[in-house]
């Protein structure tokens, strides 16, 4: 089958021949037909340091999708050919504590898919019985192959209470755009986002921030709350100068959590700026599976055109690159790829 593909250890991705993945008996054999790009198969094709660490070719990359049932194994009994799905693309091991305690988003032995395993970006994917997700009729393809993104940020706002909250969302990257969307969704009392690209601000706005800055300041965000900062930050950005920013921003007994993955390490005043502040700081990777794949459906229900304004690029699956090129300069937010003429 023709497949986008990591063949060597160096820039760049490739379409090529690849294997039909085999069923084995609790797998499910999914027909691709829609696939969302994402910043991890940017690094990907840019061959960065994280990349050249983890990834070993050849590899199908990709891991963001929506498709349709076409085999099962024998001892699948949750889905059937026919079945319009995605799925978690994080297979736990199944055997650790954090597996057996409803926490395998954070298995320390976990293969990611497009990552340790073979993606999806190919016509055909196999995933197991228990990391697939039926997908809701109400949700379109363009939406439902983007479950993986959107749920980062669901995880993210949902690891506190925002009704009814200030709140500071840090980088206004896809994932930060679909956390402003949720945010302001679920009856903040003030959205706060920030950005440095004018383009992405625009967005932040039609997605229901109620203030955009170009950058974070303590001294502009108190001024625009009430509550000597705000309730709650979500951390998406990743910038270091833009993290220990933004724990200034945060008032006494708020909270703070950290999406976004710094280069290296970052100094925070500990003391004062989260031991004496009594902060409470969440931690986020990934999804909960699956608590927050039945938040982010019931929200796609009630909300179905939130994340439509972030689609900036439908392509078909041989045009990848123009799409890999505008995330590279700032045109894209989300690009979604066309499998339908892909050949077995």
């Amino acid at each position: 089958m023709q497949a986008i593909m990591k063949l060597a250890r160096r820039r760049g991705l490739e379409i090529s021949d690849a294997r039909v993945p085999a069923t084995g008996p609790s797998d499910v054999l999914i027909r691709v037909t829609k696939t969302g790009i994402c910043g991890t198969d940017r690094h990907i094709y840019e061959w960065d340091a994280w990349a050249a660490s983890r990834v070993k070719p050849p590899l199908v990359v990709g891991h963001e999708f929506v498709g349709i049932v076409e085999e099962v194994g024998e001892a699948v009994e949750s889905v059937r050919p026919g079945d319009r799905v995605t799925g978690e693309g994080h297979i736990g091991c199944g055997r650790c504590y954090c597996c057996r305690t409803g926490q395998s988003h954070i298995c320390g032995r976990v293969d990611i898919l497009g990552v340790d395993v073979q993606g999806c970006f190919a016509p055909h994917l196999v995933l197991p019985e228990s990391n697939i997700w039926k997908v809701d009729d109400e949700i379109p393809d363009d939406h439902a192959c983007l479950f993986d993104p959107f749920g980062n940020a669901m995880h993210t706002v949902m690891a506190q209470s925002v009704s009814g909250k200030q709140v500071l969302v840090l980088g206004c990257g896809t994932i930060g755009l679909m956390a402003v969307g949720i945010v302001h969704a679920s009856g903040a009392d003030l959205v706060i986002a920030a950005e440095s690209m004018p383009a992405r601000r625009k967005l932040a706005k039609a997605m229901g921030a109620d203030v955009v800055l170009e950058e974070t300041r303590e001294r502009t965000v108190k001024e625009l709350t009430d509550r000597e900062g705000v309730d709650v930050l979500l951390e998406m950005s990743g910038s270091p100068e833009a993290i220990v920013e933004g724990f200034r921003c945060v008032r006494s007994g708020g909270e703070v959590s950290l999406l976004g993955i710094p280069p290296g390490e970052v100094a925070i005043p500990w003391a004062q700026q989260i031991v004496f502040k009594g902060l409470t700081i969440h931690g986020i990777n990934g999804r909960r599976m699956f608590e927050t794949w039945y938040q982010c459906e019931s929200f796609l229900r009630r909300h179905p055109a939130l994340i439509e304004p972030l689609i900036t690029h439908r392509l078909r699956f041989d045009e990848f690159e123009q799409g890999i090129r505008a995330m590279q300069d700032g045109s894209a937010c989300k690009v979604v790829l066309d499998w339908q003429n892909a050949q077995d």
